[in-house]
């Protein structure tokens, strides 16, 4: 049944989510947006809502790419990133197609790493914008310059050690005549020196600090794609950090860090820890699923690529869907058993058509096949009555039909078009009675990407996580064959398990419990 309370604190958790966004973009508005070091999670609550709500984004190549994917479907996405050597357009050119596609009445976003006002040109592109009279706002961004050596370990300030930091450009060349930056100053500066895109000058830039007095003993520490599941960390002195780079061949896009509390970063490390950091997990799923296991995987340092292999449609049929959603409001069914998320989406669809809400489950018990589709109910204020021990259909089976079997109105099932029978034989073996309906139909994705599957085929990824077994199916008719023999096979449970022994893949690791948390923990067991 529905808890009021829960459902109350779940709308104003809601309503307070939306405000933390604020206003869509407007049309004629140019919103220079920082996207931070790299991190999706470290995208800002503003940021997010003007990309979803913009006609027209300029986007960079260290703005974190992931955040795109909330871009309308019918937004103009234009890359104008640059590389030391090479520039997509010219900063003027960058310039006049902001005012111009604002001056069109296009809701103009230009997302760039870090924050656009920390050597992000921001500032030039809003004189332009001032100069045309084109409205623009600044949205702030985390910039790297303390992001990345958080992530290494490294604060920038630190009492008795640190009592300021310094963010300096590594673009000027400091063996030129004239040059903006003091190296005489830094070398006396008493906290932290920072230094971004300097990675190709770091042997001049620290020769000039040792030859304006800074000690050669000096600690250095380089953090590359810092934030990120490809973050790297190269760690010397002053005197000896430009071999360092030349030995180990490490590159842009990178923070140095110079001062005393770059030497924390041994005791302070926690990021670099994460057991998947820089392992490389393939999710094919539909993209809601795959989206919430990807989370999972991020969040222990892998970086997970999205394939979605299968899509999810309404039923051929809604009628009889909504002929029984309408008999469980009326108390036909003792209990209405969920075996996917994708299930519970489709019957609260339905009740709300019709106006409804929670109350249409009053007189029926609800019973979910794991953790993941009862989140789905909690998510609208609805708690399961019932979950197994074993997230799998026989484990639903056996526990429903242990207390179903005496009840006086029959089981109701909203599934899949290709949902096992698994379930079914096991509750008619308990003695219960069944009413079944087509919630929603699979189909096969139309292509795998190309990207996706060259690296299935050379095998350039470390594991393949698969969570259910229509999505291992799918997944080698997209691909036409085997994945390379290198790549781990991780499965969600015993029927996935099955239907890949089937295919010809070889099982990894297996999840327990058989959920997307039970999924990310057997990756990393795979992958240890």
């Amino acid at each position: 049944m529905a808890d009021p309370v829960r459902a109350a604190t779940s709308t104003a958790a809601a309503a307070v989510l939306a405000d933390l966004g604020g206003e869509p973009a407007a049309a004629g508005t140019v919103y220079l947006v920082g996207g931070g070091p790299g991190a999706l999670g470290l995208v800002t609550a503003r940021a997010a809502t003007l990309l979803s709500t913009a006609t027209f984004v300029a986007y960079d190549r260290l703005s974190p790419p992931e955040a795109l994917a909330v871009c309308r479907d019918d937004a103009e996405l234009v890359y104008v990133g640059k590389l030391p050597d090479r520039h997509a357009l010219a900063q003027d050119e960058i310039d006049e197609l902001l005012v111009d596609k604002a001056a069109e009445g296009h809701a103009v976003v230009r997302f760039k790493g870090g924050d656009p006002f920390v050597f992000g040109r921001g500032s030039e592109e809003a004189q332009r914008c001032v100069a045309a009279g084109i409205p623009f706002e600044v949205v702030p961004g985390i910039t790297s310059a303390i992001a990345a050596p958080a992530y290494a370990g490294i604060p920038v300030t630190h009492r008795g050690i640190s009592p300021a930091f310094a963010v300096i450009t590594g673009h000027e060349d400091p063996t030129k005549p004239e040059t903006q930056v003091d190296y005489p100053a830094l070398a006396a500066f008493p906290g932290t020196l920072i230094f971004l895109m300097g990675v190709g000058r770091i042997g001049r830039i620290a020769q000039a600090l040792m030859d304006a007095g800074r000690s050669g003993d000096t600690p250095v520490s380089m953090v590359r794609w810092g934030t990120t599941t490809r973050q790297e960390q190269l760690d010397g002195t002053l005197a000896d950090i430009a071999a360092q780079v030349s030995e180990t061949g490490f590159s842009s896009p990178a923070v140095t860090v110079v001062g005393e509390v770059a030497g924390l970063a041994a005791e302070l490390s926690w990021f670099a820890d994460r057991p998947l950091l820089g392992r490389s997990v393939l999710v094919p799923r539909t993209r809601s699923q795959a989206s919430q296991l990807s989370r999972r995987l991020r969040a222990l340092g892998a970086d997970p690529v999205e394939a979605p292999t299968i899509a999810i449609q309404p039923t051929a049929d809604p009628r009889a869907l909504v002929e029984q959603v309408e008999w469980m409001r009326s108390g036909r069914f003792s209990w209405v058993a969920f075996t996917s998320a994708n299930g519970v989406r489709a019957v609260l669809e339905v009740i709300a058509d019709r106006g409804g809400d929670s109350r249409w489950f009053a007189s029926t018990k609800i019973a979910c096949v794991g953790s993941g589709t009862a989140a789905a109910l909690e998510a609208v204020g609805l708690r399961a009555d019932l979950v197994p021990e074993t997230f799998t259909t026989r484990g639903l089976g056996e526990a429903l039909g242990a207390v179903a079997a005496a009840e006086a109105h029959p089981v109701f099932l909203p599934r899949a078009d290709i949902a096992s029978d698994t379930l079914v034989a096991v509750l008619t073996a308990a003695g219960v009675a069944l009413v079944e309906a087509e919630a929603y139909k699979t189909v096969p994705a139309e292509g795998l990407d190309p990207d996706v599957v060259t690296r299935l085929r050379e095998g350039t990824f470390d594991a393949i996580a698969l969570g259910s077994s229509s999505t291992a199916r799918n997944l080698i008719d997209l691909l036409g064959e085997l994945p390379h023999p290198d790549i781990a096979v991780i499965s969600v449970g015993p029927v996935t398990s099955a239907a890949c022994r089937d295919l010809g893949l070889t099982i990894t690791a297996e999840a327990d419990p058989h959920d997307m948390a039970g999924l990310a923990a057997a990756v990393v067991q795979a992958l240890r």
